[in-house]
């Protein structure tokens, strides 16, 4: 029998170690797939036009959000705009705060879903009240605990979004701390992926912090109605509606990019993942097949290269391998995080990458066990 490395291998070896190459490469082959259409949309053909924009958020008992974040919004170097904010049925000084403000912005307008209590209040009906409510074509929608410090937010999105389903980034505002700075990271790793995805023509999510579509496309598909028992993964599921009548995109410009509020990190964190994963059987199989062939292959490669750590004596081979793929994957990660301007995540991403699939398989888990019993 041949010999590698002066070392006589069984039939079994050589099942490891052809397996550790394919999945190795399958592993690096998405790591630069990632990379490449990241900074592809870079180069993107902007338009100088600009259109009048209806932008909605929709509001429950976050008062303090909505005094803190809209003059941010409401200040923007756009000529034609406005925004609603609809009142889902707060009980705090949200009216308050609408009213203080309205006399300050003539572009801000409101209204109230009241309090009914034979009636359950979602923020579907909120977002269709919303839509409806919109003098002009092109929507953008917003949460309230996002904000923006770049007064040509609006005019960057309207270039990428104009006429189209429009998806874009969104993260935490940077600070310090270990899981926090985890969380972003997570958030990060979904933009790359979505971008990615979305820029081949296979959108499979969306982002509700930074989402523009059309009003007509959205009355035509009938708002939610496809999925209005659904409580979670709405969004998601709309974007593939909406794709199917409209082009569409994901901006990964960072002036595009929208901040979440910090404040409640953690249930906004889960929050997010919680609507990705429960949406993720409305995927169509060859898509949801070509998401998770990485996942899957990094987490076969962990595992043959255990059992060839076991079986063989190729240390320095596997080590080998190990440190290419480290740095082609740092390498790669690294020119997104400068792409994004979060590259402060470089060098703690090494640790989050071992705990990241640990997390994601508590919640797969999770939605697995929601989507039996509904």
């Amino acid at each position: 029998m041949e010999t590698y490395f002066y070392h006589p291998l069984t039939p079994i070896q050589w099942f490891l170690i052809i397996g550790l190459v394919l999945t190795f490469l399958i592993d690096l082959i998405y790591s630069i797939f990632y990379c490449r259409k990241l900074k592809v949309k870079n180069n993107s053909y902007i338009h100088s036009e600009t259109i009048p924009v209806s932008i909605i958020i929709c509001a429950k008992n976050q008062a303090q959000y909505l005094e803190k974040n809209l003059p941010g919004l409401l200040t923007q170097d756009y000529p034609e705009y406005e925004i609603i904010v609809v009142d889902n049925g707060s009980v705090d000084d949200t009216e308050d705060v609408l009213i203080r403000l309205k006399n300050i912005y003539p572009h801000l307008r409101s209204t109230q879903i009241p309090i009914d209590e034979k009636f359950k209040h979602n923020k579907k009906l909120a977002i269709t009240i919303g839509v409806k409510a919109a003098k002009y074509d092109q929507i953008i929608h917003l949460n309230p605990n996002s904000f923006t410090n770049r007064k040509t937010w609006l005019r960057t999105t309207v270039a990428h979004a104009q006429g189209k389903l429009y998806n874009a980034y969104s993260n935490f505002e940077y600070r310090k701390g270990f899981f926090y700075n985890f969380f972003r990271y997570d958030i990060i790793k979904q933009t790359i992926k979505i971008a990615a995805f979305t820029n081949i023509n296979k959108l499979y999510a969306g982002n509700s912090f930074n989402m523009s579509f059309l009003k007509s496309d959205f009355l035509a598909n009938k708002g939610y109605a496809g999925n209005a028992h659904f409580e979670a993964g709405y969004d998601h599921i709309l974007c593939m509606d909406l794709a199917k009548k409209s082009d569409y995109t994901f901006s990964t410009n960072p002036d595009s990019k929208i901040t979440i509020d910090a404040k409640n990190y953690c249930k906004t964190w889960k929050t997010i993942n919680k609507h990705y994963f429960k949406s993720r059987k409305y995927i169509p199989f060859k898509r949801k097949l070509l998401l998770d062939l990485e996942p899957i292959a990094h987490f076969l490669f962990v595992t043959l290269l255990i059992l060839a750590l076991i079986k063989t004596q190729l240390y320095f081979s596997l080590l080998a391998i190990c440190i290419v793929k480290i740095f082609i994957k740092g390498y790669c990660f690294k020119i997104s995080t400068r792409h994004l301007r979060e590259e402060n995540l470089f060098l703690s991403s090494y640790v989050y990458v071992l705990l990241r699939p640990l997390y994601k398989l508590l919640f797969y888990i999770q939605s697995y066990i929601y989507s039996k019993r509904s």
